[in-house]
């Protein structure tokens, strides 16, 4: 009959629509849950310091550009031939992903003391949302970026813990995977940063996020673009735009050293090609690229050790002259 073929449809109707919602709830939740998940983590406490290679430093603390987030760091004085302590050339030591300013896996701490004792100076922090500085989501740099813009202002107009030594006269940069996008996002913004060294840097973090989620979650790839949209909803975080690649060509004519290891399966080698090519349009580039062999991700300075000192620093003393402290 007519009228119980309509029930039966708006039965089914609303059959339809109940199984929809509620497929629409499951999704938004699961991709509330990968957000979440991918923006906070307990941070990881620092252990060690600079005082375990003999050196020099001071607790800092410093507000992030923009926002004002409380920054935790140390800044450590170079060390001169002749024992003088110096701030003369400062570089920027960034961390990399859900790891700190001592993290030990990338050999962060050890890279400092390393620099420190060429002459030098360190100021080597937590970005937000690591370490001891305040907590914050993940953004890959989009936000992070923020916290080397606030060292750049700290070393230009804060007070410094050895006012004897006077404001660097030039600052630069390293930085490892998140750390080396980040200050690529930092030196596109401000000129203030001389020269850049990152290492491992993604071009374009949305393809290593769109493998690793459905990998390390067990869940379909459909809801890593879910977790995107609610980690912008939810927490501002915009990870596609993320790219590294499409600002890198602002910091000419300043020198860029791109390093990569050639055994990196979570950032491929290609994204360091990727960040060659882009750096390389720009109108007086000074780009340079080293491809370290044997190197997993964040390895190459534990596979190559005083050459990758060598390295960075001769690129540093060519970026920003001798210190003048030296000749006094």
């Amino acid at each position: 009959a007519p009228g119980t073929r309509g029930r039966w449809l708006s039965r089914l109707l609303v059959a339809l629509l109940a199984i929809s919602g509620l497929l629409s709830l499951s999704y938004a939740g699961i991709s509330t849950y990968i957000a979440t998940k991918l923006v906070y983590r307990a941070q990881t406490p620092v252990t060690g310091t600079p005082a375990r290679y003999g050196l020099n430093y001071a607790y800092v603390t410093f507000p992030a550009r923009d926002d004002g987030l409380q920054i935790k760091g140390w800044f450590i004085p170079g060390v001169l031939r002749d024992g003088r302590l110096t701030a003369d050339r400062t570089l920027l030591v960034v961390h990399g992903t859900w790891k700190n300013r001592a993290d030990p896996d990338a050999g962060v701490l050890e890279l400092s003391a390393a620099l420190a004792h060429r002459g030098y100076a360190v100021l080597a922090f937590d970005l937000r949302g690591h370490g001891e500085s305040a907590p914050a989501p993940l953004s890959m740099g989009m936000l992070e970026q923020r916290d080397i813009l606030g060292a750049v202002d700290y070393l230009q107009r804060g007070r410094l813990p050895y006012p004897e030594l006077r404001r660097p006269r030039v600052i630069a940069g390293w930085g490892v995977s998140l750390g080396g996008a980040s200050l690529l996002f930092a030196a596109a913004r401000e000129p203030a940063i001389r020269a850049v060294v990152s290492d491992c840097a993604y071009a374009d973090v949305t393809p290593i996020f769109e493998r690793e989620i459905p990998m390390r979650g067990g869940l379909p790839p459909l809801f890593t673009p879910g977790a995107f949209v609610m980690g912008r909803v939810l927490y501002d975080v915009d990870y596609y735009a993320a790219r590294p690649v499409d600002v890198i060509a602002r910091i000419a004519p300043r020198p860029i050293l791109l390093i990569h290891g050639s055994a990196d399966d979570y950032i491929p080698p290609s994204n360091m090609d990727q960040l060659y090519a882009a750096a390389s349009a720009a109108p007086g580039a000074h780009a340079q690229q080293w491809l370290v062999p044997g190197a997993k991700h964040a390895q190459s300075f534990h596979t190559v050790g005083a050459q990758y000192v060598d390295r960075i620093a001769a690129f540093y003393t060519a970026a920003l002259g001798s210190d003048q402290n030296a000749q006094r």
